[in-house]
């Protein structure tokens, strides 16, 4: 009972603590730094940002004096300061890996590319990697989580954003003895797989988000990500290319979430799915094959069965992402990961004509959308990852509007970290 905070009073009476470096002082990664002032044995000890202020002004709205900040890129000045117990902020990320008084990882930033090459190295150094950043897990997860294992670390992803929650609620229902047929999640914003930064950077400003950060939200990449990385947790994938992305409430979801055969729309269980009708939420269709359990469950209000709805009506983000910290650094255990490998993956689709020789931009730009299909489609057809794409990756032929592009109609980065990564997952078969 209240383990974790159990747990942390005592390793906070005890004078030990968990030691962080945050990467990334945006929405998330303020919100984070602010929700652990609050709590015991876990702290910030250092802040990667470009933008140094903003990392300054997080922490002090955490509770931590301007005093005790120190900023600076010298590795000899950073391990002087945390010996001193200084916070330090700095636009050196290789700090992060390098100074020893740092337990574990925290990458807030979104970017796959940079996300590769943080986890990486910080696995080789030997710290737990928390990562945010789902968009280099649907891609490289499995390599990743590969090598934290022979490293003795914890590679996972977070409590509290979907894909952690959706796992979250799985572990729950496997730990009754329930049978998963359906693992969603509920999406916030009309979908437009077309939507651009420029006619949402209104509205992106209004909710304090960057405006290619809010057009991967609306355009459905960052959901199709998001699927992708719990497919690579249970192995399980989607019903069709992109999902059916079911219209759907609490009351209806057990009828619309059905199979064909019984007047619902899928073809096949064991599958992902998202629904405009749930956000904030993320839930299951689960089922079990006994009576005595059919019979509980009606008599608990959960209708006639076979099936039935698991509805979780919240996520709270990074401010859940403390569990996750908990559980890797102090329990060895992930919150979510790649147990499955790369089962399926989030594709690139064209939203408007690309000429020969422009850039790709990737996730969030107005040249590609992500849609959601199995790895096996995708190596045979070999399509290209949408989370792949750096600033380097263009177009080597015309690619019309609504094509999946393969990887014959682009120049990938092949000094980047992440493709390097995924060419060696994809040679490991993980």
């Amino acid at each position: 009972m209240f383990k974790i905070n159990r747990k942390l009073k005592e390793l906070k009476h005890n004078g030990e603590r968990i030691s962080l470096a945050i990467i990334g002082c945006g929405k998330m990664g303020a919100s984070l730094i602010n929700q652990l002032g609050d709590i015991d044995a876990i702290e910030v000890s250092l802040v990667i940002e470009h933008t140094p202020q903003k990392a300054k002004i997080a922490l002090i709205d955490s509770g931590i004096s301007e005093d005790k900040i120190i900023n600076t890129d010298s590795y000899d000045e950073a391990y002087e300061a945390l010996n001193k117990g200084f916070v330090v902020v700095s636009s050196n990320y290789r700090l992060a890996y390098k100074l020893l008084q740092i337990t574990a990882v925290v990458d807030a930033t979104g970017n796959p590319p940079f996300g590769a090459e943080l986890a990486a190295k910080s696995i080789q150094y030997h710290k737990h990697f928390i990562t945010l950043n789902v968009e280099c897990d649907a891609v490289v997860g499995p390599i990743l989580y590969d090598m934290a294992k022979k490293a003795g670390v914890v590679y996972t992803g977070i409590a509290g954003d979907e894909p952690g929650s959706i796992i979250d609620l799985c572990d729950f229902a496997y730990g009754i003895g329930l049978e998963i047929l359906v693992a969603a999640k509920g999406k916030n914003n009309p979908l437009d797989n077309y939507a651009n930064a420029e006619i949402l950077k209104d509205q992106a400003k209004e909710k304090g988000l960057s405006p290619r950060m809010l057009t991967s939200f609306v355009d459905g990449t960052n959901t199709m990500i998001e699927l992708n990385s719990v497919c690579n947790c249970l192995g399980f994938l989607p019903d069709t290319f992109g999902c059916h992305g079911i219209a759907t409430s609490p009351e209806t979801a057990v009828e619309d979430f059905k199979l064909k055969e019984d007047g619902g729309v899928l073809s096949s269980y064991k599958t992902v799915e998202f629904s405009p009708g749930m956000a904030p939420g993320v839930f299951l269709i689960v089922t079990s094959d006994k009576k005595e359990v059919r019979d509980l469950m009606k008599f608990l209000g959960f209708g006639d069965g076979p099936n039935y709805l698991l509805f979780r009506p919240y996520h709270l983000t990074s401010l859940e992402t403390p569990i996750t910290i908990y559980n890797a650094v102090l329990e060895n255990e992930p919150t979510i990961a790649p147990l499955h490998g790369q089962v399926a993956d989030t594709v690139s689709v064209a939203k408007r004509d690309i000429k020969k020789g422009e850039y790709l931009e990737g996730i969030g730009s107005d040249k590609v959308f992500g849609k959601l299909t199995d790895h096996t489609r995708s190596i045979k057809e070999d399509l290209l990852p949408i989370a792949l794409i750096t600033e380097k990756t263009k177009a080597i032929v015309d690619i019309p509007k609504d094509t999946v592009i393969n990887l014959s109609m682009i120049e990938l980065d092949e000094e980047a970290t992440i493709t390097k990564l995924r060419r060696r997952q994809n040679s490991m078969k993980l």
